[in-house]
């Protein structure tokens, strides 16, 4: 039973791909229903429940998240696959969390899943530098300048060896879709169905025409235009920057309505919360700290951006340092 119950809180791993291969999967009317719901709490909630501990449930878990897949590949969307998988990690942050001090073992496992090794130390866990920079969110709170680095390895506590795993999940369900396959007509529909859940945008309203936007927030308009998930610091001094800007709350919001965690009733309160609180625009030196500058534009702020003669060769500055 400990080995189902493995399989079905992590879904993605070796070993329940393994088990699936040996049982195979009956892929009925039922599952693929309960599929789509699945899908669909992923959209709108933005989370995946977890499973009832009964060996049943747990069966049918690992058949419902082979269908999930299938659906989310046949509805071809980089918005729903990015969201999926943010939904699907957080739900394996949660049974690591439980594991962490229930069954560490299992931890140990889903690190190994991607060659990750934590080596318990006196303050938390060491972890290979390599390993830290591939798998740990865009945050400052997780920028090198800020870390206890020491002999190629960096200190992390409990809870940030969970997020970079979580980091880790997401990264792999996201490469792994779409699956490039032909579908049965029942999971086209599904995926036709959760497609019409989707926000539609008209191309006016992610437009970034604005001359006098500095490369730092065009570059993060672009980003949620592409459904590339932008740092929680940067979508802070987008929404400063817009206020400051003049854009009404309402198409604040829709400038992060593409972003894959989107939530409508957090992203307004956060907008009106910064325009009551009048919050500070950071200053570049801020912007460069938080890994979201991408020009050297020299301007302290970017509410004193203009575009000026320069305006080619800052944008050949920025493409350069994206590169």
């Amino acid at each position: 039973m400990g080995d189902l119950a493995f399989c079905a809180h992590y879904p993605f791993s070796k070993r329940a791909k393994e088990y699936v291969s040996e049982r195979g999967m009956e892929l009925t009317s039922l599952l693929v229903e309960k599929a789509e719901e699945r899908v669909r709490l992923a959209v709108v909630d933005g989370k995946v429940r977890r499973v009832a501990e009964l060996p049943s449930a747990q069966e049918e878990e690992l058949a419902l998240y082979a269908a999930c897949r299938m659906i989310v590949s046949a509805a071809a969307s980089r918005y729903l696959i990015n969201r999926y998988a943010i939904a699907e990690a957080k739900r394996a942050g949660d049974y690591l969390s439980s594991d962490d001090s229930a069954r560490p073992e299992n931890v140990d496992e889903v690190a190994r899943e991607f060659d990750v090794t934590f080596e318990k130390s006196e303050n938390g866990y060491l972890v290979p530098l390599a390993a830290y920079l591939h798998y740990t969110p865009r945050s400052i709170d997780y920028k090198l300048t800020n870390r206890d680095v020491a002999s190629g390895k960096v200190r992390v506590n409990r809870h940030e060896r969970i997020r970079m795993l979580e980091e880790a999940v997401r990264k792999r369900i996201e490469g792994s879709l779409p699956i490039r396959a032909a579908f049965p007509k029942g999971i086209n529909e599904a995926g036709a169905r959760i497609l019409a859940l989707l926000p539609k945008l008209e191309a006016t309203v992610i437009h970034v025409g604005q001359e006098n936007y500095p490369p730092c927030i065009r570059k993060m308009l672009e980003d949620l235009s592409l459904y590339i998930n932008v740092p929680h610091t940067g979508r802070v001094a987008l929404a400063i920057y817009l206020v400051n800007a003049g854009v009404k709350d309402e198409a604040i919001v829709e400038y992060f309505r593409h972003a894959p965690d989107f939530s409508e009733k957090t992203t307004q309160y956060q907008v009106s919360h910064i325009r009551a609180k009048k919050y500070r625009m950071p200053s570049c030196a801020t912007m460069d700290s938080y890994g979201i500058c991408v020009a050297e534009c020299r301007c302290g702020s970017p509410l004193n951006f203009r575009a000026n003669t320069h305006g080619a060769r800052l944008e050949r500055i920025a493409s350069e340092k994206k590169e």
